[in-house]
């Protein structure tokens, strides 16, 4: 066997170095991730204690979401470190990579993720470790029983795990996502470790990518040779422009949206402009609360303020429930707050939600009334004139200042859908579709397109009128004519 080395990239060092159970490195395409776990599995295979016989065994799942993916990249790049070294071969019909020299025997499964039948084999395993390449492409719901399978080998008289744990890599997530969800808020015994971009100063490996025959020659961190690699990036932002989601995820490591879609709002919204930390109540002016309906009925409080801008105050999420049971659990408490419970309340949401219903005689718009909750259908459903209402208050401004406010603090998700998640995907052919995706994005951005049809129209003066208390003639104090003697 004939030696090699490994020069870590910093961040990449401090992730291996690492001593905690879970760990992510996330960076730029290129970056030498990969390799890194790659060099990890091969380090903590020779770290295992030996058992009585001599011998470190150890066992790993190697993870992705399709077996091509794990062929086409990660087998390609194990062999082209370990086989041509001697260390070990792989046997197709197993998929299994035998990492067997000196005393160290491991064996590496390579185990895609694409049916019922490749979960089940995965999570019946007995394991050291595992390492999920490319981690966002996989489901979040796997991560939970896999590491249940770790630390299980070798057992017995083999010995026992000197080291166990799960290493994984993987280009930055979409905002709001599972994965973003997971690693804004990671697990105790979890570690991230964020890469700069492929454009700072500070870019790692760039002394191995795109190099020609004379400036591979040249020393480590050679000023030529860093510039041929910093080509690498450079040639992306060309191709796809800088500030396209795709160069924001995959060259400059940041969260990001969804390259494969269209935002619907994206010339027209302007987190740093339409946005500030949290909004205030009006004093007097009736809230209104855009409500989607359906089995995820979220709402959206806002409110037309006296220069007829919109403040959009607060979301209130729901997932697979009914309407009532949302109204009285989620909206009515947060209306009842003190922060609202001053103003009046008017609901508007789908006209759609008159229709009775198939079992009873009441409707949605029915059953907001029996709630307590003054409600009215919007004027339309149609989702042009939705969209052109909410554009409408976003391009236009009230004294130099927009003429639509959101909190940050009470909207994530509708923040989050207005920068991109709420979005036209794309056909099988690469064409847009003409209305944007049903999603997790979708609720709250139609609650907001029915208060914006209700703040761009004469219907918010009707509202006003319905909620003001009406006198009726015969109930007025009379003024006397002896008090203007």
């Amino acid at each position: 066997m004939t030696g090699f080395s490994f020069r870590a990239p910093p961040t990449l060092r401090k992730f291996m170095l690492s001593e905690a159970f879970g760990r992510i490195a996330l960076g730029p395409i290129g970056s030498a991730k990969t390799t890194a776990c790659i060099m990890e599995v091969l380090r903590r295979c020779q770290e295992q204690a030996p058992a009585d016989d001599g011998i470190r065994y150890s066992r790993w799942a190697i993870a992705r979401q399709t077996l091509k993916q794990l062929k086409d990249t990660v087998l390609r790049d194990i062999q082209s470190w370990f086989t041509q070294y001697g260390l070990g071969y792989y046997r197709t019909s197993e998929s299994v990579y035998y990492l067997n020299f000196g005393d160290v025997s491991a064996e590496l499964f390579l185990i895609p993720l694409e049916d019922v039948e490749d979960q089940a084999r995965l999570l019946s395993m007995q394991l050291t470790g595992a390492w999920m390449s490319e981690l966002i492409e996989m489901d979040r719901s796997i991560l939970a029983p896999l590491t249940g399978r770790l630390g299980r080998y070798p057992s017995g008289p083999k010995g026992t795990c000197t080291w166990y744990g799960l290493i994984a890599d993987t280009n930055q997530p979409t905002e709001m996502t599972p994965w973003w969800e997971f690693m804004e808020n990671l697990p105790t015994g979890w570690q991230k470790f964020v890469q700069p971009s492929g454009l700072s100063p500070e870019a790692e490996n760039l002394n191995y990518l795109l190099q020609t025959e004379e400036t591979i020659k040249l020393p480590i961190d050679h000023p030529a040779r860093l510039a041929r690699g910093r080509r690498y990036y450079e040639q992306m932002v060309e191709m796809h422009g800088v500030d396209s989601d795709w160069v924001k995820r995959y060259v400059m490591a940041q969260y990001g949206n969804d390259p494969s879609g269209l935002g619907v709002f994206r010339e027209s919204w302007s987190t740093d402009f339409h946005t500030v930390e949290d909004t205030m109540v009006i004093p007097g002016h009736p809230l209104l609360v855009g409500q989607d309906f359906g089995r995820n009925p979220w709402s959206l409080i806002g409110q037309v303020d006296h220069m007829g801008r919109v403040l959009v105050h607060q979301e209130v999420p729901a997932a697979n429930i009914g309407l009532e049971k949302h109204v009285n659990e989620h909206l009515k408490p947060i209306l009842l707050s003190e922060k609202f419970i001053a103003n009046k309340i008017a609901v508007v949401g789908d006209p759609s939600g008159a229709a009775k219903g198939s079992i009873s005689e009441e409707s949605n718009f029915d059953a907001l009334t029996r709630m307590g909750l003054p409600s009215f259908p919007a004027v339309t459903n149609l989702i042009d004139p939705r969209l052109r209402a909410v554009e409408g208050f976003l391009t236009r401004h009230v004294s130099g200042k927009p003429s639509m406010v959101v909190s940050q603090k009470g909207c994530p998700y509708l923040i989050r859908g207005m920068s991109g998640g709420y979005r036209y995907t794309r056909t099988k052919q690469g064409l847009l579709r003409p209305v944007p995706n049903k999603d997790e994005y979708s609720h709250v951005a139609d609650c907001l397109q029915y208060i914006s049809l209700v703040a761009g129209s004469g219907m918010m003066d009707v509202i006003a009128s319905r909620l003001r208390p009406h006198t009726k003639k015969d109930q007025r104090s009379k003024v006397s004519a002896a008090a203007w003697t």
